[in-house]
């Protein structure tokens, strides 16, 4: 009788079949409990990372467009009262009053709630951004942790890192305004970590919150409609091929996105998401033809791939003219393409596999086609911040080369402590370590430049040196910065020389950037070189000939200059095209009442109040009006009027004291003339 034979195992299978070294002897109920302290640790240590590394922005000031979004909003400035107009108007509604284009009330209600508690308080937006983050790298990890659950927990650890240091996100965190990218990406992963709890085990309070998630998202940011491709390919991808089962949560998220989409189409005026597009926006509109558009677009994503890899230099801003206009003879666009293309065969082959880099290859053509300017142009030629939701994809590409090339843990392996993870995975996780180190010192420094807008405009206009907006931005601070005295005696020329000399550079990158020629007449006046100041005026109403405030500071600077006729008649054209432009009225006044001609000067400072009742100026100038006329009792109504927007104004105290002087009541005009004189003794 012979021997039967044992059957041959390969290495292979017999390195599949070993346990590791921690795993021996553990039973199921051990091995669950050792599984969820070792989760626990590394969603720990991702969410430590996340805090410290953005800890140093939570002393930084309001920059960027912050001003818009927050201090300069008049909703999000009302507190708990501007919230209902910001559920039924759009995003830029409380900056510009234009009721169209974007619907992303979600951020605008958290700076108004921080406003009611906190006003004009940067640091709380600071903070709210870092601990939004902070949660964003928890969801991030254990979202991936049960979406891999066959693979080894090194590779969800590994994601999150790089993903949670990349630098590429310093713009989302530490400028306030980008807590639309943080609310929406947020959302986004609890709609997929519900999606994969529904598929794992279906509960209808699962689908509930993938509803709600979903359309938070969404309230956030409108690039969350995205994730109605991500939710599906991840069921698809990394579960049992079950498409009636990756349907209904897919299905939810499409019903959430379609009651978005109508809650958007009821209140919007125009239902395009770019809008009007301007050059200054996005340089693509100076391409001749659409294929120029398309070699520029692949040559900016050609620039991303870059960015990923090596994020240095970063920018608050690309505009016009820092991304030239290429054709498909240009080398960085031609790589891109073939870069790009290579990736899109490698998914497409890879797709019936399963494989998680095709998987991770769609995921970030996913989120980022709607800022591509493929599809169609945005009003974005590129942002840092564009790469925020999309860099997951690169991440978890870059986690499963390095496990697979660093490390012979199988995909089962589990561990019974942090210790025996580190000892099975020490080489992939030191060179991760050096990776998530070197993206960490470059965030801990790109956050430094995101203190203020000084900072950021400052530095970034070094980086981006063609960007005629940085430049005009940059220019524009200083010159504010000048007007508000807020600059030491010892720094001002300094300061307005930076400011011509940037404001001269922009026009140069884009002759027809009307605000740069207008900062320039600006940063003359502020000098007394009124001729100059006139040039550039008249500049800027070349390109823009109804401009109003063109037209008021060329009045004022012919004032100054002391041709009054000019003035009147710039005044006078002023008026005719702006009927209701307060500002024209009383500048007008102040030429008349210069000429001594009191009269017309009255008529038209009560027309400027009468068409803004509260303007300080036009009050103060009223009751200067009246007082010349000796109508001391109107004066003084014009002056409390004025007082009462601001107590503590010294000139307003020294005019209601000295008018009543002139009337004979020195009792009257000593209490205010004291109170000026504490205020201000000079």
């Amino acid at each position: 009788m012979s021997k039967s034979k044992r059957p041959k195992i390969s290495k292979k299978d017999r390195q599949a079949k070993r346990p590791t070294s921690d795993s021996i002897k553990s039973s199921p109920s051990n091995k669950s409990t050792s599984n969820k302290k070792l989760s626990f640790t590394l969603s720990i240590i991702v969410a430590a990372l996340a805090f410290l590394l953005y800890v140093n922005t939570y002393n930084h000031e309001y920059a960027l467009d912050d001003f818009p979004t927050i201090y300069g909003n008049s909703l999000t400035m009302q507190g708990f009262d501007g919230i209902p107009t910001m559920l039924k108007t759009a995003y830029w509604y409380g900056l510009d009053g234009k009721n169209d284009f974007l619907y992303r009330p979600l951020s605008l209600i958290t700076f108004a709630v921080e406003w009611e508690f906190f006003p004009d308080t940067p640091a709380v937006g600071h903070v709210t951004n870092g601990l939004l983050y902070v949660l964003l790298a928890f969801l991030v990890f254990i979202t991936l942790k049960d979406l891999l659950k066959k693979y080894n927990i090194v590779i969800p650890f590994i994601t999150t890192l790089l993903f949670v240091a990349h630098p590429i996100h310093t713009e989302v965190v530490a400028n306030i305004k980008s807590r639309d990218e943080l609310l929406c990406m947020i959302f986004c992963v609890l709609s997929l970590f519900y999606a994969v709890k529904h598929f794992d085990k279906p509960d209808v309070k699962h689908l509930v919150l993938i509803f709600v998630f979903f359309f938070l998202g969404l309230f956030s940011k409108e690039s969350a409609i995205t994730y109605l491709a991500v939710v599906p390919l991840a069921l698809y991808f990394f579960r049992k091929t079950d498409f009636k089962k990756i349907a209904i949560p897919s299905g939810v998220a499409i019903a959430s996105a379609a009651l978005y989409l109508f809650i958007r189409g009821q209140i919007l005026t125009s239902q395009t998401v770019a809008g009007e597009i301007a050059l200054i926006d996005n340089t693509l509109i100076a391409a001749p033809n659409y294929m120029g558009q398309l070699a520029t677009a692949f040559y900016i994503l050609g620039l991303y791939i870059k960015l990923l890899f090596f994020p240095h230099p970063l920018s608050s801003d690309y505009s016009f003219a820092q991304i030239p206009i290429v054709d498909f003879s240009n080398p960085i666009a031609l790589v891109s393409i073939f870069f790009h293309v290579a990736l899109a065969v490698y998914a497409v082959v890879r797709i019936t596999k399963k494989d998680p880099i095709a998987f991770s290859i769609i995921y970030y053509a996913a989120t980022i086609s709607l800022v591509s300017n493929i599809l169609f142009l945005t009003r974005s030629t590129m942002a840092d911040r564009f790469l925020f939701i999309p860099s997951l994809g690169f991440a978890l590409i870059i986690a499963m080369l390095l496990h697979k090339y660093l490390t012979k843990e199988n995909a089962q392996a589990t561990y019974k402590s942090f210790k025996y993870f580190f000892q099975a995975n020490k080489n992939l996780l030191i060179v991760t370590a050096v990776i998530t180190a070197l993206f960490g010192f470059k965030t801990i420094e790109r956050n430094g430049d995101w203190k203020n807008d000084y900072s950021i405009f400052s530095h970034d206009s070094k980086v981006t040196t063609n960007s005629s907006r940085l430049k005009f931005l940059y220019a524009n601070h200083l010159i504010q910065s000048l007007n508000q005295n807020k600059v030491p005696a010892e720094k001002q020329d300094e300061y307005w020389n930076t400011a011509v000399e940037e404001f001269k550079k922009c026009v140069e990158i884009h002759p027809q950037y009307f605000e740069a020629y207008f900062g320039l007449g600006e940063a003359y006046n502020k000098k007394g070189d009124y001729a100059k100041a006139v040039e550039y005026y008249q500049k800027v109403l070349e390109i823009k000939p109804t401009y109003r405030s063109g037209l008021n500071n060329l009045g004022n600077a012919y004032l100054r200059a002391g041709n009054m006729d000019k003035a009147i008649e710039t005044f006078n054209k002023a008026i005719s095209l702006h009927p209701d432009y307060p500002e024209a009225y009383n500048n007008m006044g102040t030429v008349y009442f210069t000429i001594q001609n009191y009269g017309e000067a009255l008529r038209l400072y009560q027309k400027c109040i009468e068409i803004n009742p509260d303007y300080f100026d036009g009050l103060k100038n009223l009751g200067s009006a009246y007082g010349s006329l000796q109508q001391y009792d109107n004066s003084i109504d014009a002056f409390m009027r004025a007082l009462k927007q601001q107590p503590n104004n010294a000139e307003i105290l020294y005019f209601i004291g000295v008018t009543y002087q002139l009337k004979g009541d020195q009792a009257n005009a000593n209490n205010y003339l004291n109170r000026a004189y504490a205020i201000n003794p000079a």
